[in-house]
């Protein structure tokens, strides 16, 4: 059985408008531009950077580009046309994205952002029959890991451990079902608790890599690993072999000196 790989894009910076900057005057803007109404856009940090000053965390926040191409790398790779590799986009907000192996994702950006949006409205696209894409609230990254019941799980963290040769790393893996998480975000740390989870961390280097970058390397290390497998694992040192022993050579017992023949008793004379 060929082994499947699970990617999930953790806390996510994919939102719609917050309530507190519905009413500044880029949002507002933007939203009559578009034709829409501003609580059912995404959060779009190139567009909505003025009114960034009232949000939370606001320097890592309105990212729907990362997603966008965390997905095209993916649907695109050989481990997803092979069968072998679902996708799901978790947020900081606890939604989860789960998309169709056969979903064709729009290369254009605001096309995506349009299909995302419509999503979010509602729950589901195209439609229940045919769902390429599917939406769940209140869904925790604890929960969604759990529910896929993998034998491994991998976090590509940059406070992980550092590792020259990722390929070798999967080249390790154990068991049929992988769970392999990045971070959805541009800068800071992950926000979920994955301590359950007890996963294998590893990081890449000393910079902080860009989402598609990361992407990108661990699609590549899966196909080397796969490729050339035993070259890759650790050899495991040859243990001596324990020394034979010579066989004993039986040794000549020394032959017994005939016995003298006593000499015969005199018969008395009668």
């Amino acid at each position: 059985m060929s082994r499947q790989f699970f990617f999930v894009l953790a806390d996510t910076e994919l939102e719609l408008i917050p309530p507190e900057i519905a009413n500044e005057r880029c949002v507002l803007n933007n939203a009559r531009a578009r034709g829409k109404a501003p609580e059912k856009m995404l959060l779009d940090a190139s567009h909505h950077h003025p009114a960034f000053g009232k949000l939370r965390e606001s320097d890592r926040r309105g990212r729907p580009d990362i997603p966008h191409f965390f997905l095209m790398l993916c649907m695109d790779s050989d481990l997803s046309v092979g069968g072998r590799l679902r996708v799901f986009v978790h947020t900081r907000n606890n939604d989860v994205i789960a998309v169709n192996p056969e979903t064709r994702l729009p290369p254009n950006y605001p096309r995506f952002v349009g299909l995302i949006e419509t999503l979010y409205e509602q729950q589901v696209v195209p439609s229940a029959e045919n769902a390429l894409l599917e939406l769940r609230h209140g869904v925790t990254l604890e929960t969604l890991v759990t529910a896929l019941k993998p034998d491994t799980v991998i976090v590509l963290d940059a406070a992980g451990d550092k590792t020259d040769t990722l390929a070798g790393r999967m080249a390790e893996l154990e068991g049929d079902r992988v769970v392999v998480i990045i971070g959805g975000f541009s800068k800071g740390a992950f926000k979920s608790d994955m301590t359950k989870l007890k996963p294998k961390r590893y990081s890449l280097g000393d910079r902080m890599m860009k989402v598609w970058t990361v992407t990108s390397k661990v699609l590549c290390s899966i196909d080397t690993a796969e490729r050339h497998g035993d070259v890759l694992k650790p050899k495991a040192p040859k243990k001596d072999a324990p020394k034979e022993e010579a066989p004993k050579k039986d040794t000549p017992k020394k032959a017994k000196a005939p016995s003298k023949p006593r000499p015969a008793r005199k018969k008395k004379a009668e």
